[in-house]
């Protein structure tokens, strides 16, 4: 018997009153799990309330964002992740993309996918984790700094001052990048800091990235004009590395409108364009950097100086007001943990291996079959058991 099928059945529990909440899977036998698969993907809804949140806004335009089942939004959360570190692994077969030697999160949004990627990376490859860093690089800043015409929607602006379409990378004024600029950000990756600013002696320093494959992670694209700023600035600053490749974790869908307007159907339960809290760093704050470095001058916080225009502000998460990002941190720990109790159903994954995949469901009872016109599939049935799934309650 496989070992997720003893976790599950070593732990049952057919006495009710040992039940964390209704449907909790432990108080089925292996059999009765085996015989209906569905009953085995259930997670406890007390231990995500943040997770119980994540909404998704129909295929229609105008459709609004429903939440979605918290069994359905455990298993899009572990399929994204899956994928993602099989990409950063080198383990897919579809983008071809090297192994990453090192990973760059964006922040602010791509912080927690780190924490996604670092607590679930042994789940699913046997590669090791690579080092990741973190820079925050946002496509309006920078659209800004290099005077492209780009309106407060994200829309470039044409000769007459009206919006015209959504800002992509090709519109982006690479050419209004300093050299200065291109210096900041090398200087936070030359090992140990700085000893003074100088644009020349920081772009002849090395990094200990030459030779290097490097992958930057965003959490969610629209126009993917993001990614490709901050893969463009990376390349610049690095031009030793082997590759900078780029990867977005969530697949975030589209309404498209009558006139072709599109607007994402979801975003990470943790997105927030009004407020940097739950993800644990701040905005941008050259001040914070230049007053740290005052305080505590070296080598390595006068990088950080001179390179604050892509750092986030480090914050003190014990005093974050509603304790959202360590909240965060907890809720993944626990996902991880229902996972290895064979509690989540990952839906079929796009980069993750298909075969480990088919391995984990078939070990778990469920069957792959081709669904037959006008005949019901079978409990067991991989379709019946993710539509069981998709359309169970939200958490109210």
């Amino acid at each position: 018997m496989s070992e997720i099928l003893r976790t599950s059945s070593e732990s049952n529990e057919r006495d009710s009153t040992g039940l964390r909440f209704p449907e909790d899977p432990n108080q089925y036998s292996e059999n009765e799990l085996l015989s209906d698969p569905a009953k085995r993907f259930h997670v406890n809804p007390a231990d995500f309330a943040i997770f119980s949140n994540q909404a998704e806004k129909g295929e229609n335009w105008g459709d609004r964002a429903e939440v979605l089942p918290l069994d359905e939004t455990m298993g899009r959360f572990v399929k994204a992740t899956a994928d993602c570190i099989a990409v950063l692994a080198g383990e897919d077969n579809k983008q071809k993309m090297p192994a990453a030697d090192h990973i760059i999160y964006l922040d602010k949004s791509a912080r927690p996918v780190s924490w996604l990627n670092n607590v679930f990376w042994d789940a699913f490859t046997d590669k090791p984790r690579p080092e990741h860093s973190y820079l925050a690089i946002d496509r309006m800043e920078w659209f800004a700094r290099t005077d492209t015409p780009v309106d407060s929607s994200g829309y470039i602006k044409d000769a007459d001052g009206e919006s015209s379409h959504v800002a992509h990378f090709e519109d982006f004024l690479a050419e209004n990048v300093s050299a200065e600029d291109i210096a900041r950000i090398r200087a936070l990756y030359i090992p140990g800091g700085i000893e003074e600013e100088d644009v020349e002696k920081i772009m002849s320093t090395p990094t200990g990235l030459e030779g290097k494959n490097i992958t930057i992670v965003d959490e969610v694209g629209r126009s993917g004009s993001t990614l490709n700023i901050a893969k463009y600035l990376v390349s610049r600053a690095i031009p030793e590395a082997a590759s900078v490749n780029g990867y977005t974790y969530w697949e975030a869908g589209m309404q498209v409108s009558p006139n072709g307007e599109h607007q994402m159907r979801s975003v990470p339960v943790w997105y927030d364009a009004a407020s940097h809290l739950g993800r644990g760093i701040g905005d941008v704050n050259e001040a914070f950097f230049a007053e740290r470095h005052k305080d505590y001058p070296s080598p390595k916080t006068r990088a950080q100086k001179f390179g604050a225009i892509v750092l986030g502000q480090f914050l003190d998460l014990s005093k974050e007001p509603g304790n959202r990002s360590r909240q965060l941190a907890q809720e993944i720990k626990t996902m991880r943990k229902e996972w290895d109790d064979g509690h989540i159903m990952m839906p079929m994954p796009d980069h993750y291996s298909i075969k480990k995949w088919r391995d984990r469901l078939e070990s778990q009872g469920i069957e792959f079959m081709p669904q037959r016109p006008g005949m019901p599939a079978p409990k067991n049935a991989y379709i019946k058991v993710r539509e069981d799934i998709s359309h169970r309650p939200s958490v109210p």
